[in-house]
């Protein structure tokens, strides 16, 4: 790819990450003995390269999450202001988790900087035990910005690290 094309996938890659608001968590689940593929979604704040989510153990990704279930996490580009809806921009990773204590000190901070960026909501729901504070560090995923247009994308700045030309 050339300079060009490489700087419109950034841009791509960069609007998508500004626009987003929630953050997709896709994770095997086992209820019961029974494995099922569980998703959900939480809206996020990104902060220093890393992804938090505040959300309740009432779901049974984030019950997969609290006990350490592997997970892939995604965003999409929102339909009503996709170009072409079979070529949504999107961006597939998986990452770290880490649950942050309430003890933590910076638990109230990110709490305050989540109510910040969503809402008066925050603060209800700030003190409710049953919801859990995530930070999401990237590792590697895949970003797909149109057809032809799919890219290995490695770490938190989700840099391109390979045009991904056959399936």
């Amino acid at each position: 790819m050339v300079d060009k094309q490489i700087k419109h996938v950034l841009k791509k890659r960069d609007r998508l990450l500004a626009s987003a608001k929630t953050l997709g968590i896709s994770v095997l689940v086992d209820e019961k003995n029974i494995p099922f593929a569980d998703v959900g979604y939480a809206p996020f704040i990104r902060a220093e390269g890393c992804f938090y989510i505040y959300s309740s153990h009432l779901s049974s990704h984030i019950r997969a999450l609290i006990n350490g279930s592997e997970a892939r996490f995604f965003l999409i580009e929102d339909e009503g202001k996709s170009t072409n809806i079979w070529a949504r921009v999107r961006l597939k990773f998986s990452a770290d988790v880490l649950e942050l204590a309430r003890d933590d000190k910076r638990f109230s901070s990110i709490c305050s900087q989540i109510g910040q960026v969503h809402g008066p909501v925050m603060e209800m729901i700030r003190n409710f035990e049953d919801f859990h504070l995530f930070e999401i560090h990237p590792r590697h995923g895949t970003l797909v910005t149109g057809f032809a247009q799919a890219f290995s994308v490695n770490g938190p700045a989700f840099e391109l690290t390979k045009h991904l030309r056959k399936s």
